[in-house]
């Protein structure tokens, strides 16, 4: 009998033992200070220079994004804006001299212009369309002209245009009836990549051919398609 009671006691205290609490999320969460949270960078972008020697990138560590740009071999980075009100963002370095592409908006509404930044600093606006929005979309592979997408003619849709930088008159080659995504353009200019969503998932992908007008559908299923990039003789198409 007394070895039943012992074994009841010792049972009784076994089960008022506290399991190890494991410690809660907030008592091992890391702080931090306000100023190490003010002082978080953001760096982005990237577009080397004709002869590598420099990076053209965008920063927020003023607190607003303005461009800037540092040299490959390490060193600080150098302001070429100084916006404190309206956010700036570096596109590229022309690719065959030191003016560069930026673009920004009207302290915050989000209607972008693409501006041509000189070699001696001063810049100008060669997207000047008022409540129009405009997107850099890439070199032409000679290099004499850039493409862009712009709701100039028609807020509902981006028609497509090339940019001659001899006298930086844009050219419609695409004009967006249809109102199609417009996702990319071969170097040659002689094809569009065009999408249109389907829902929060899936979307079709299509190619424009320039030179006829026709369109052809890329994928067969329905499905989420996205384009990505044209081979560097635009003979080939690159999508996800």
């Amino acid at each position: 009998m007394k070895h039943y009671i012992w074994i009841a006691a010792l049972a009784l205290v076994w089960g008022c033992k506290e399991e190890p609490k494991e410690p809660s999320i907030a008592e091992t969460l890391k702080s931090y200070t306000i100023e190490q949270i003010m002082d978080n960078e953001e760096v982005f972008g990237g577009s080397f220079s004709p002869d590598n020697s420099q990076l053209l990138i965008t920063s927020n560590r003023t607190g607003i994004f303005n461009m800037y740009t540092v040299p490959t071999a390490g060193g600080e980075l150098r302001p070429e804006t100084a916006s404190d009100s309206s956010s700036v963002f570096s596109i590229s370095y022309f690719p065959e001299d030191e003016r560069k592409l930026f673009r920004m908006d009207g302290n915050g509404d989000e209607i972008w212009h693409i501006f041509l930044m000189d070699t001696d600093g001063s810049h100008r606006d060669l997207t000047p369309y008022e409540g129009a929005r405009s997107i850099f979309y890439g070199w032409a592979k000679d290099y004499q002209s850039f493409f862009f997408a712009s709701n100039q003619r028609d807020n509902r849709a981006m028609d497509l245009y090339r940019m001659d930088l001899e006298g930086f008159e844009p050219e419609l080659i695409y004009q967006n009836n249809d109102n199609y995504n417009v996702e990319g353009v071969s170097g040659n200019g002689a094809w569009i990549a065009l999408s249109t969503s389907l829902n929060t998932n899936d979307s079709d992908l299509f190619l424009y051919k320039a030179e006829d007008g026709s369109l052809t559908k890329v994928n067969e299923t329905q499905s989420g398609n996205s384009a990505q990039d044209f081979g560097p003789m635009s003979e080939k198409f690159y999508y996800t």
